[in-house]
């Protein structure tokens, strides 16, 4: 993995799918688009090949809107070519930022370029409405997510993510757009990036009231020999249910064929919690207490490197 600075973005990689990137960048590029006087802020896309969105809702921007500063970083090329979230056997681009020489590497970049914020856009792999999500409770932080939305997750599940590398040098989120098939996915993202270009400064309070939720578990998913066949079947109206409460006693895993295994943990803590969660009968599963679900997929692909959702609760965020 090896990182490429350009001072300048070509009109024609403007008009470039994301899938065929690849053949313009040789790998993960960072492109100083910082204009004198104007103090930038950091956009990253792409970190994830499958999620398009942001990089068609970036070269928009940047198309409209030539004389904006910001320092834009564009990540996994090679794993958007063949539209994968990452190629087989490679690192997710989205959990090395605490590892070297990665970790270094950005700090370097942010010193010199000193941006008053930073953006890392994705797509959701199911449907959900748009949300941030952050690593820190800090009020700079809750005023520039509620920009974007409303919805906001608290993590320190996953603090690898790029925007918690960012946010040592400045307020920081991952903006989760809908699903890379939704055209309002592109837009919110654009509109968003319009916003920040106008304002040009964190807001000094809440822009709106804050809808907010912390990660409690991650639903992971692993068959003993690694195999894609024969995938669990989870519950159909799980997919059309994220940021709604369910309930004890729901359904969850309709089917657990043999060799899969259904986990729900808690990294940051290093706990296993799936049987404070879920109660197995037979081949499936039902919920053990009221949930809180976000970023539900059914894909097994994508379930397998990544995970099925997320468990939430509500928190008070702004209270700290």
């Amino acid at each position: 993995m090896t990182f490429n600075v350009h001072e300048k973005i070509d009109e024609q990689l403007l008009h470039v799918e994301a899938r065929e990137l690849h053949r313009f960048l040789s790998g993960a590029t960072v492109f100083d688009l910082r204009h004198a006087e104007v103090q930038p802020f950091f956009v990253s896309t792409l970190l994830h090949g499958n999620e398009t969105s942001g990089w068609d809702a970036v070269r928009r921007f940047v198309s409209d809107y030539p004389k904006a500063s910001i320092v834009l970083f564009v990540g996994n090329v090679h794993a958007a070519a063949r539209e994968m979230r990452h190629l087989p056997n490679e690192a997710d681009f989205n959990r090395i930022w605490q590892a070297q020489p990665w970790h270094s590497y950005l700090n370097d970049l942010l010193e010199t370029y000193q941006p008053w914020c930073g953006i890392d856009i994705h797509n959701n792999s199911g449907p959900n409405p748009h949300y941030s999500v952050i690593t820190d409770h800090n009020a700079s932080t809750l005023a520039l997510a509620t920009l974007f939305s409303n919805k906001v997750i608290f993590t320190d599940h996953t603090l690898d993510i790029l925007a918690h590398a960012v946010s040592s040098h400045c307020p920081a989120l991952t903006i989760e757009t809908g699903t890379v098939e939704d055209p309002t996915s592109e837009q919110r993202a654009y509109d968003f990036l319009e916003c920040l270009n106008t304002i040009r400064r964190v807001p000094t309070s809440l822009q709106c009231e804050l809808e907010s939720y912390a990660t409690i578990g991650i639903v992971k998913v692993e068959h003993e020999n690694g195999n894609l066949g024969n995938f669990p079947r989870f519950d159909e109206s799980l997919k059309r249910k994220s940021f709604q409460t369910l309930p004890a006693g729901s359904p969850f895993i309709d089917s657990l064929p043999s060799g899969w295994q259904v986990n729900v943990l808690d990294p940051a803590h290093d706990l296993d919690l799936t049987h404070d969660f879920l109660e197995f009968r037979n081949q499936s599963a039902f919920l053990k207490r009221d949930v809180i679900m976000s970023m539900f997929t059914h894909k097994p692909l994508l379930a397998i490197q990544d995970c099925v959702c997320y468990f939430l609760k509500t928190a008070s965020l702004a209270n700290g």
